[in-house]
């Protein structure tokens, strides 16, 4: 691949997912498990639910209410992006804590579908990989299919079974602390994500990378999932201004925008054409323009035809423009790279060249 270095609804209306009565594995099956009294349901049709008991954010209370920290006692190491490390590691959910244990301090919090979808993939086996046993949902139903993950589970709901379908606020799991890395009994928590993924052949990228050992995942595998802000999404849903997933991904800020010369139709406009500025022609592409996040999450592609400038090389990769305020505090995420002098250009980072090949299909 050349890379040319190119110059809804409001607070109150807002209840926990799931009755801390309902919490399994205390004897409830998936058919008695109760719904909330109130569903609350959101200009976009869907209806959006917090995905564990834990009350305090849809309460308002302060982030040290509801956020798991990594043992540093600062909430923020819990929350979404350069809070890890002293801002070198990226984190790409939010964690949430526990708030109800057995006798012997392991969590009993349910965990449940923040909206109606499907299950999409199970890991059952705690020590594959870092999420630990984790669930990813996807929700069709949503005008932007996006993809819900729930990490660190002490157990998958009985009977719970990948194409399977479930309702919002509908039990999936149980809040653990499971996963390759070590987390404390004390820190039990969910990890929870919300995104998009890249490719439907995720295997094709893992192999040409060579990566050592087996992909047990599939198209689920962590590389192939985007995840955006869930505390600023929830936001905007406890707000009453979310309205639909295309419009909130629009409006997260474009810090960089990239044009990729090729003919090939991605599979992740199919997947989210809600996400495209306007229609591939029935003719075909010569190329992509690319909007990003500064997390490198695309958000927006607009097809091009033949003879757009800049188009180059099949397979070239150019970059078109790029918000450098947008990095500012946020250097932990290898998208663009910038020099120490202020006006030269930046370089794309090995993430985002990696995230380029599985949007395209790239060698």
């Amino acid at each position: 691949m050349n890379l040319p270095r190119l110059k809804s609804a409001p607070l109150a209306l807002i209840v926990p997912a799931i009755l801390l009565s309902a919490i399994f594995p205390a004897g409830r099956t998936r058919a008695e498990i109760a719904t909330p009294s109130y569903t609350p349901v959101y200009p976009s049709g869907l209806t959006i639910l917090w995905p564990t008991p834990n009350p305090a954010f849809m309460q308002g209370g302060d982030l040290a209410s509801w956020v798991q920290d990594t043992g540093s006692g600062d909430p923020h190491s819990g929350l979404f992006g350069c809070v890890r490390d002293d801002g070198h590691k990226f984190h790409e959910g939010i964690d949430i804590k526990c708030i109800e244990r057995n006798k012997k301090g392991e969590p009993l919090d349910a965990v449940s579908a923040v909206m109606d979808g499907r299950v999409m993939y199970i890991n059952s086996v705690a020590g594959n990989g870092d999420y630990g046993r984790y669930i990813v949902l996807e929700h069709p139903h949503a005008d932007v299919a996006v993809y819900t993950l729930y990490a660190h589970l002490s157990a998958i709901a009985p009977g719970l079974k990948v194409g399977q379908p479930v309702a919002a606020g509908e039990t999936i799991a149980t809040m653990g602390h499971s996963g390759t890395e070590d987390i404390p009994l004390a820190r039990a928590h969910l990890h929870f994500e919300i995104g998009l993924r890249l490719s439907d052949d995720f295997q094709f990228f893992y192999d040409a990378k060579k990566y050592p050992g087996k992909n047990e995942h599939g198209n689920y595998n962590g590389i192939n999932l985007l995840g955006s802000d869930p505390l600023a999404f929830f936001e905007q849903v406890r707000s009453g201004k979310f309205k639909n997933f295309a419009d909130y991904i629009r409006a997260i800020p474009t810090a960089f925008t990239l044009r990729v010369t090729t003919t090939r139709i991605p599979d992740f406009a199919s997947r989210y054409p809600a996400l495209l500025t306007k229609p591939v022609p029935l003719e075909g592409v010569a190329g992509w323009d690319v909007a990003c996040t500064w997390y490198g999450m695309p958000k927006q592609l607009t097809p091009l035809p033949a003879g757009t400038p800049g188009l180059g090389a099949p397979g070239a990769v150019a970059l078109v423009n790029f918000d450098r305020s947008q990095f500012t505090g946020c250097s932990c995420r290898d998208t663009l790279l910038f020099s120490a002098e202020k006006n030269t250009v930046p370089r794309l980072g090995v993430y985002l060249e990696d995230n380029i090949k599985m949007l395209f299909h790239f060698r």
